[in-house]
């Protein structure tokens, strides 16, 4: 627990001028905030281990796993309490991420038992030496590992976590992870070489970002590891646009093990396309969404899938669909969950992201969800989506205000995101 003393607030003379000069903006912004803010991405806790489940590789080739998350957030700290944050730009992201996830897969590799530690431990990590990742969204441990080319064995593999560290000491660098749903953190040996990750950080400048817990000692409900950047933040405007097209039909029904020979189609009055086959509809509408639902019931499958399965099950509908007509945009897990370990039934969600933001589209809680049972796509709702650069720029509440304005309204996480609403698309700060 924090001290009491530590609960005081320290705002700087800057912060207080701001909230003093901005009374009127704020109650705007905050309006803005508070209206149709949603739940942060997570992960159910309630994922089995793979020992429950069949490998999609076993008595086969080893499937390849492609990433369905990557960090968000990426901050070096060469030195304690000065750090070089890698946020709001893509390639800033990628360049930082490639440079660092070696190591990252090496310590998940050779990760020992988890030791729970207290919330001055992993804050004491993450502002030391080393290198930070946030991916927004909880996910197993080993799931990360495997889309790192590494895998893992140990309890520390069954965990989820959004935010992991590598800590650096004298003699050994050290695994800390947080998890979101749990609101702990732990720690575990790794072992990877203290010399080559050190290595890679020396060069980094500090830029003058720093986390919430570093700026302010009373936090007032605030998410305590947000990542304020300093001064203006320049993001490239975007637009999107509807990219379901009926003509890609056949293509869209092959993606779901739909034979187009044998399908049924017809029209609706809205502009729908509806095709049959068997117990399978698929509706392609003129608004963009795609709609799959399998009736019948599912027999007891036969086969059913680790979480990285299941996740890489969903990403090759949405790579051979959505994902080959999505413009700048990636798609990213945002939530998993299995409901049943007996049938190995999951339901998974995806957000669209361009240059490190997530996009929400206005009264949508995700961009596609589908439903798996054993090793089967049994139900989808796919928003089509096409996103592109309008060439020019804008510049949203620089972070530390919004900050400022977030602990002012109660707290929470403030996340910066592209908010595509009534055919605009505007970067603002949203409540997750």
């Amino acid at each position: 627990m924090r001290s009491e003393k530590k609960r005081r607030l320290r705002l700087s003379g800057r912060a207080i001028g701001i909230l003093q000069d901005i009374a009127i903006v704020a109650l705007i912004v905050s309006a803005v905030l508070m209206a149709g803010g949603r739940a942060g991405f997570g992960l159910s806790e309630n994922l089995p281990g793979y020992a429950a489940f069949t490998r999609q590789g076993d008595g086969q080739q080893e499937p390849e796993y492609g990433a369905a998350a990557e960090p968000m957030c990426v901050v070096v700290t060469p030195e304690s309490g000065v750090h070089d944050t890698a946020m709001y730009d893509a390639n800033a992201l990628e360049e930082a991420y490639r440079h660092y996830s070696a190591a990252l897969a090496e310590a998940l590799g050779s990760a020992g038992e988890p030791e729970s530690v207290s919330d001055e431990e992993w804050e004491a990590a993450i502002s030391g030496r080393g290198v930070y990742f946030d991916y927004y969204t909880d996910c197993q441990l080993s799931s990360f590992a495997i889309w790192l080319g590494s895998d893992m064995d140990g309890t520390a593999g069954l965990h989820s976590a959004r935010r992991l560290c590598l800590s650096l000491s004298e003699d050994e660098v050290t695994l800390y992870y947080w998890r979101k749903t749990q609101h702990e953190a732990y720690r575990c040996t790794t072992e990877l070489s203290v010399t080559e990750l050190s290595e890679r950080i020396a060069g980094c400048a500090p830029d003058g970002s720093a986390f919430a817990f570093e700026l302010y000692e009373e936090l007032e409900g605030l998410d305590p590891y947000i990542v304020v950047v300093p001064g203006e933040i320049e993001l490239r405007s975007i637009e999107g646009a509807n990219s379901l097209d009926a003509a890609d039909a056949g293509q869209i029904m092959s993606a779901f093990g739909m034979n187009s020979n044998l399908a049924q189609n017809y029209t609706e009055t809205d502009g729908t396309a509806v095709y049959l086959e068997g117990e399978t509809t698929l509706r392609l509408g003129s608004d963009g969404l795609l709609r799959l639902s399998r009736g019948g019931g599912i027999a007891q499958p036969t086969r059913k899938l680790s979480p990285a399965d299941a996740v890489q099950t969903a990403l090759d509908a949405l790579d051979r669909t959505v994902g080959l007509i999505n413009g700048v945009a990636e798609l990213r897990l945002s939530y998993i969950f299995c409901s049943d370990a007996e049938s190995g039934s999951y339901t998974l969600r995806f957000d669209y992201a361009v240059d490190g933001l997530p996009v929400r589209i206005a009264g949508r809680s995700c961009a596609a969800e589908l439903s798996i049972v054993g090793s089967e796509i049994v139900g989808a709702e796919i928003a089509f989506r096409s996103y592109g650069y309008t060439g020019e720029t804008e510049r949203p509440l620089p972070a530390e205000l919004a900050l400022a304005v977030a602990r002012a309204e109660g707290g929470g996480e403030p996340r910066l995101e592209f908010v595509e609403s009534e055919g605009s698309i505007s970067a603002r700060w949203e409540i997750v």
